[in-house]
């Protein structure tokens, strides 16, 4: 690892915290500034503990669904919660690698650097930081490899969830929970290096910036840089996340922060190999192969800037506003390898090299307040708010002459070609507007109902593709019905339902948007709290209705050409998160989808595992007392698409990880993490393999990792 890298990172942390106790002191001079009296002002906005200090496998609240503090059981949905503690034990980087813990969740990396995530069988579209939507321009679609290091914990909230997002989807919703400051000093730093020359280097450092604690700050950097099993390709990445909190008032606290992403990936695939012979025959690979070039690449820059106040009453209401502003940009030359390979020949295949730019510019507003009130002499919560949204998006392309590739073997050596001028491929832009209310009623103690709903505004301006995109809709309501009922101390049966409205940015044959999706959303299930609410579990049976669900009928240029039909999903989920014992924690669950059928009866999303399974179990070993083992399997079912007239099929397979960690004494832990111990060869995704491409998924690899804590 570069030395300059690890120097700024660590001036940077001294520099933030320069009150901070200086990590080489001597025991005795700690001792001594442990021992001054203690200023300690105590925020309403820290009664809610994060899941890095619980150090558990569960919460006991969410407010991803209704933005009403809820316990999980309490919640009239399916919702799991990936914490800190299970991210650091599976030494889990990147977006990608955590949700594969998360019950239901399919990642769809059908590229080097682009991903889409689908849950009960269609894509995810709705994402939200702090509970705060952010708008994806690609129909979900996230391009480089997202890190994880500034955030507490990932909730996925599966079902609808129009009432916050304005747009109803049936699938999921991901929040990702950043972290947040801390009054009292804390530092930690990993240095890890593994498989495939991968070195990297984080650090997180929090505290107080004055001498009552009513200002504090937080600071998280990483970098990380690598090659691959896949031929040519490696990948460079530089996080920063920095917070400032501060309490006005007793009653008042402002937040400001910022976010930086930078990755740098080099000899990137676009599109992948191609997986049939020119007579309809499987095409046969080794798990490196790859079709990029040396000179492709793709950067990819994120900024998140994003400020909150908060102010709560002496009633127990808040309200709090928040802004935010998202921009990404990316660039970088692409070959495309296209067509089929003569088995006899090697020859058919061509390069499409292009040159590829977007930038993508989102603001969004929100601010709500949520409180408690009396009705018929009961205590109910309530929460009313406004959520507005402004984004933009560019896209710009250079071009050159499709040319023959003599064979699949000299798709790593083509030349870089001679690009025509930039021009303009899109530029649109979206304003929607949403008004959400939901009141949590409690008629009688057993009882919690749930009901609220959205009134969702937007509209679509611009130009993609040479075609004008215009579309406006205004005041489309989407209703929410919840209930929860509690059987005893320790079970619930809940049932909620929800109408289905979303715009979409999928294309059709006119190559203007499709039809809003439209339609709804049934679930029922039975929610329970085990061992003193250490573990938590959830059954749920589902059933969605929608009209205009995009599937893919072609290509043009870098787009997918899709058609709007009329699709239902049903099928069940059970998924448990928390500590069965003092040593032993556990996080499972398992999707069967019994069918995805669309308008005229036909299987639609085959490429979707009709069951998913996962399970990670971490155990505290008794008698090596500062030692814990774990292990995490993922196994999915046969999956298939059709590619022409041949039925490509990929066998169910499992994913074996492993852990152990060994804490040396209070200030510092070693790890080793194993992934794809049984080297499952597969490919990575068939999301999009109906055009006869796809790759495949790391093999078998490993990574040491220490820790310094203070």
């Amino acid at each position: 690892m570069h030395s300059h890298r690890i120097n700024t990172i660590s001036l940077a942390l001294i520099l933030a915290f320069p009150s901070a106790p200086l990590f080489a002191e001597e025991a005795g001079n700690k001792e001594k500034v442990d021992s001054l009296p203690e200023v300690k002002v105590t925020s309403k906005a820290e009664k809610d503990q994060p899941s890095e200090k619980t150090k558990s496998y569960t919460v006991e609240s969410t407010s991803t669904a209704t933005r009403l503090n809820t316990s999980i059981r309490e919640t009239p949905q399916s919702i799991s919660v990936i914490t800190r503690e299970q991210l650091d034990d599976f030494r889990v980087l990147t977006v990608n690698e955590a949700l594969s813990y998360a019950t239901g969740i399919k990642i769809e990396q059908f590229e080097s650097e682009r991903t889409q995530y689908t849950s009960r069988g269609f894509n995810i579209t709705n994402f939200q930081i702090d509970g705060l939507s952010t708008p994806i321009s690609f129909s979900g679609t996230n391009y480089g490899d997202l890190d994880i290091a500034l955030y507490d914990r990932i909730e996925v909230l599966r079902g609808a969830n129009g009432l916050l997002t304005g747009p109803g989807n049936p699938s999921a919703t991901i929040n990702f929970i950043r972290k947040r400051t801390t009054r009292d000093f804390q530092a930690k730093a990993n240095a890890s290096i593994g498989s495939w020359d991968n070195r990297r280097l984080d650090a997180d450092v929090s505290g107080s910036l004055n001498g009552d604690g009513s200002i504090r700050g937080r600071l998280v950097l990483a970098h990380q840089e690598k090659n691959s099993y896949l031929d040519r390709y490696s990948s460079e990445r530089d996080v920063a996340y920095g917070i400032i909190e501060a309490d006005l008032t007793e009653n008042t606290s402002l937040a400001i922060g910022h976010t930086y992403q930078r990755n740098d990936a080099s000899s990137n695939m676009f599109g992948g190999l191609n997986l049939l012979y020119s007579d309809g025959s499987k095409r046969h690979y080794k798990a490196s192969d790859s079709t990029a070039p040396g000179w492709s690449y793709r950067n990819v820059d994120t900024n998140i800037s994003f400020a909150e106040l908060t102010h709560y009453f002496n009633n127990d209401w808040k309200i709090k506003g928040q802004l935010t502003q998202k921009a990404v940009t990316s660039a970088g030359p692409h070959n495309y390898v296209d067509a089929s390979e003569n088995r006899i020949t090697g020859l058919g295949l061509t390069n499409n090299p292009f040159f590829y730019t977007f930038k993508t510019q989102d603001y969004v507003a929100d601010i709500y307040a949520n409180g408690p009130f009396e009705l018929a002499g009961r205590k109910h919560e309530l929460v009313v708010g406004a959520t507005m949204s402004r984004v933009a998006m560019r896209e710009f392309s250079r071009s050159t002459a499709t040319t023959a590739l003599a064979s699949f073997d000299a798709a790593g050596d083509v030349p870089y070609p001679v690009f025509s001028p930039e021009s303009k491929s899109s530029d649109y832009r979206t304003r929607a507007s949403n008004l959400y209310a939901a009141a949590k009623l409690n008629p009688i103690d057993a009882l919690k109902v749930t009901l609220g709903g959205s009134l969702f505004s937007y509209k679509l301006t611009g130009e993609s593709y040479t075609v004008t995109q215009d579309a406006k809709e205004n005041n489309n309501f989407v209703p929410y019905i919840g209930a929860v009922y509690d059987l005893d101390n320790a079970h619930s049966v809940y049932a909620s339902y929800s109408k289905i409205y979303m715009p979409q940015n999928d294309i059709g044959v006119d190559l203007k948007a499709l039809a809003p999706l439209e339609g709804k959303n049934y679930e029922i299930g039975l929610k329970s709290e085990w061992l003193d609410q250490k573990l938590n579990s959830t059954f749920s049976l589902f059933r969605t209705e929608q009209k205009n669900q995009p599937l893919q009928i072609g290509t043009s240029g870098t787009r997918s050409i899709n058609k709007g039909i009329e699709a239902t999903t049903k099928g069940y989920e059970f998924d448990i998160a928390g500590e069965l014992t003092d040593r032993l924690s556990l996080n499972a669950g398992y999707t069967r989808l019994m069918s995805i059928k669309g308008d005229q009866g036909q299987s639609v999303n085959t490429f979707t595992p009709k069951h998913l399974a996962h399970v990670s179990a971490v155990y505290k070993l008794p008698y090596i007392e500062n030692l814990k083992v774990g292990a995490s399997l993922n196994w999915q079912s046969a999956v298939h698409v059709d590619i022409g007239t041949v039925r490509y099929a990929q066998d169910g397979y499992a994913i074996l990880n492993l852990m152990a960690q060994y804490k040396i004494d209070d200030h510092w832990d070693v790890a080793v993490n194993l992934y794809n111990v049984t080297d499952e060869k597969y490919l990575s995704s068939l999301r999009y393999s109906s055009s006869g491409q796809g790759y495949y998924a790391p093999p078998v690899n490993g990574l040491a990792t220490l820790t310094w804590k203070y």
